[in-house]
Formats: structure tokens, sequence, C-alpha cells
């Protein structure tokens, strides 16, 4: 029987048959040769390529997986082999014969009973891992089915909800080594450091292409070596059956065997000849794998603890965050009272600020009006000054007057004196001549008539007139 399984999986990876004739030739069984020379093949491919390396297995979620069976107790996907930089990223090179079609296409994930299990899918990539890197470790980890990649991501509290304890960790320093596996840290120390480490993953798709940055290239060349670049290229159908499957290096060139996988209906691995006999139960693969089971159910467990305490992390978490959320509002309503509190005496200050402008503004004017009355009242005592003067001189001239008045009652007097006088001495002429008329008259009395009527004639003249007038 195992003969038989043997042809038929030699059969299977014939190697391609030249013929210019036809406009495609196929090399094997579910092997397809394009016009251009690109290889194709259906999901029945991976049926019948992995039937001899493991088991498959039909599961409640994910249908038809595949688990490898010669491998070890503790054995992890994406542990035996190296990584290798390229111009699709990181990809990952392993001797492992099933490895060109489990860490690039599809799937993995950590089934409680039967342990790491594969999903089958039809694109292909670098390697299809989440990165974490931290405390100079860097580790990786299969992606779960159904998670679409980008630039970080994550639930459950882990990047893509997975564990630390699904993390292949080895030191930065050994990264680039053959085997990472002979580097690889316990998965039960894991947890010391993993609270360092922050997820890297990090896809782009573009061109039909996938790049896988994850950690940068640029973090391991620190220590004194230059990373080797390399180009993807691909294995056909002869060097996929000469290299079984694997990776080949030649110069910058990594050759891989990296099928366009045609999305076609197939029948399932029970119906195939090349994949039936692989095909298991949970319980039969339970029966024959005791040792892993009891591992898977073990790491199960571990996970399960993890998640536990995750919850118990995220619940302290929330509680502290709900604890620091009640700080924060008491500290902002305490703040806002403050700050409405400090808004009233800032208030009240400046109330009082423009009083004391006021008050100020007042006093600038009582000053003003002081300076002002300052200098109205050295204007009025100039003034006063200048009074005085004046009334010193009105007094002078009031004097002057007054003597000048006196001095003209004077003269009015020397006037009415000399008037007199004057007017006396006309009396006196007019004594004197009325003396001498009348000793004229006197002296003509005797004289006859002739005098006596010249006496009489001159009396009656004196008579109408008196003497002085």
């Amino acid at each position: 029987m195992k003969t038989t399984r043997n042809v038929l999986f030699a059969l299977l990876l014939l190697g391609s048959v030249a013929g210019a004739a036809s406009a495609s030739t196929w090399v094997a069984a579910g092997i397809h040769v394009g016009p251009s020379g690109h290889t194709s093949v259906d999901l029945g491919f991976f049926y019948d390529s992995l039937a001899p390396y493991g088991n498959w297995v039909q599961r409640p979620s994910y249908g038809w997986v595949w688990t490898p069976t010669a491998v070890a107790t503790s054995w992890h996907p994406y542990q035996h082999g190296h990584w290798v930089w390229t111009d699709d990223g990181w990809v990952w090179v392993t001797d492992e014969p099933y490895g060109w079609a489990t860490y690039h296409y599809g799937r993995w994930y950590d089934d409680p009973e039967i342990g790491w299990s594969w999903v089958p899918g039809n694109e292909w990539g670098p390697a299809w891992v989440s990165w974490q890197e931290g405390a100079d470790y860097v580790g990786w980890a299969p992606l779960p089915p159904g998670v679409s990649v980008g630039v970080g991501g994550g639930y459950g509290g882990y990047a893509y909800g997975i564990a630390p304890a699904s993390y292949v960790f080895v030191p930065e320093r050994d990264f680039l080594v053959p085997n990472v596996a002979t580097y690889a840290v316990p998965y039960a120390q894991v947890n010391a450091f993993w609270g360092q480490t922050r997820n890297f993953t990090n896809y782009r798709f573009g061109g039909g292409r996938v790049f896988n940055q994850g950690v940068p290239v640029e973090r391991f060349e620190r220590f004194g070596r230059r990373v080797p670049r390399y180009q993807v290229a691909d294995l056909g159908g002869n060097d996929f059956r000469r290299f079984r499957g694997g990776a080949h290096i030649q110069g910058n060139r990594l050759a891989l065997f990296r099928p366009q996988v045609q999305k076609a209906r197939v029948a399932a691995p029970l119906q195939r000849a090349a994949a039936r006999r692989s095909v298991v139960s949970a319980a039969q693969f339970k029966a024959a794998h005791p040792q892993r089971v009891a591992f898977a159910q073990r790491q199960e467990h571990l996970a399960h603890q993890e998640h536990q305490q995750q919850v118990r992390q995220q619940r302290a978490e929330v509680h502290g965050k709900a604890l620091q959320q009640r700080q924060a509002q008491s500290q902002q309503h305490q703040q806002q009272k403050l700050q409405q509190r400090q808004a009233h005496v800032d208030q009240r200050q400046a109330k009082v600020a423009q009083q004391q402008a006021r008050v100020n503004r007042a006093q600038q004017r009582q000053a003003q009006s002081s300076r002002q009355q300052q200098k109205v009242q050295q204007r009025q005592a100039r003034v006063d000054q200048r009074q005085a003067k004046v009334d010193r001189q009105q007094v002078r001239i009031d004097r002057a007057q007054q003597r000048q008045a006196q001095a003209g009652h004077q003269q009015q007097r020397q006037a009415r004196a000399e008037r007199q006088q004057a007017q006396a001495g006309r009396q006196q002429q007019r004594a004197e001549r009325a003396q001498q008329k009348a000793q004229r008259q006197a002296q003509g009395g005797g004289r006859g008539q002739g005098g006596h009527q010249g006496g009489g004639q001159g009396g009656h003249r004196g008579h109408g007139k008196p003497p002085g007038q």
C-alpha cells in the first residue's frame, strides 16, 4: 500500500512535457502550465500533495483542514526554517516538504482537539504571520483564518486575537540564523517580556503582489552586518519536482514554487484516490497522537489561562480607566469649581480694578483740578498783585487828583479873593471918586445956584446908580 501511494505521488509530481504544438501542457495530475509558462493548480492539488505528510480532518468551523503527523509533540508552524529579505518583504524558507503550500497559502489555527491545523487558501504570500518586536526580541505567529491584514490590527486584546503562547520568539541578533528553532525562547518564558513588545504586522498589496514588511530590516543591520537582498522568482513544474517544493537560492535569486490556485470546485479529500487514505476523524487523530493532543490541550489550557488573565487585566484596566475617569471627572468638576471661583474672583477683581481706575481718574481729575486751582490761585495772586499795584497807582492818582483838586480850590479861592479884592478896589475907587466928587461939590456949593443945580443933578444921578457900580 505504501508503494502504491508513493507511485501515485510520483505521478502527481511529474515534470512538464515539452510540446510546442499544444496551447497548454499538463505536467501532472492537478498541475497545469499555461502558454506563458506560468503554473496553475486547483485546490485538489493541495489535497493530494499534502496527504503523504499528514492527515485531512473535517472540522465544523473550517471544513477540511490538514495537520502534519511526523512532527514533534511541541511542533509549531513557522518554527523550522529561516527568514529571507526579498523584494516581497520577509519570506519564510523551510525544508519541510509541505512548507511550499502551508506557509504561503491559507492560514493556520490551533485546534483545541487536534492541535495546529492548516486551512487551505488560494492567495500566495511571502508568509502569513503576525509580528511582535521589543525588549531585543522579535516574534511571529500564524495569522488565523478569516483575518484581513494590513497595517497593524487586532481584536480580543492581542494583535489579531493571537495569544503570546502562539508566537515563536528569538533574540534579534539571532533572527537571521539558518534554523531559528534552535534559538527559540520557550513558550513559558514569553510572558516575561511580552508586555514590552508591540505589533509590527504590515502587509501591502499592489500589482498582484503581497509585500510582508513586518519588522523593518534596518533593525537587524544594526548588529554590524548587511542583510542580503533577494528577488523572488517562480519554480516551474520540473523544478518543483526536483526541489520537492522547497526554495532554491542561486545568487540573488530566490525561486519558489508558487502556482496560481484556480477557484474551481474539486472533489473532497475523502473522494480522491491520492488523499483518501490520509483522511481521519478528530477522534481517530486523538487516538493516534495522544501526546500531541495532550500538548495541544495544555496549550489550549495555557491560552485559556492567558485569556482569563487578559480578561482580568482588561477588567482591571477598565476598572482603572473607570476610576481614572471618575477621578478625572472629579478633578474636572473641582477644576470647574475652581475656575468658576477664579472667574468670580476675576470678576470682582475686575470690578475692583474698574473702581480703582475710576478712583485713579477722579484723583487725576482732582490732581488736575488742584493744579488748575493752584494755577488759578497763582493767576489770582498775580491779578491781586497787579490790582494792588493798580490800587496803589489809583491811590497815587487820587492823591494827585486831590492835590490837584485842592490846588484848584485854592486857585478858585485865590481867584475869588482876587475878584473880591478887585471889586473892593473898584469900590474903593468909586468911593474915592464919590468922595472926590463930594469934595468937589462941597467946594462948589458956594458958587450960587449953578452950583446947587449941579449938586442937585449930581445927587439925582447918584441915587439912580449906587456908587461903585
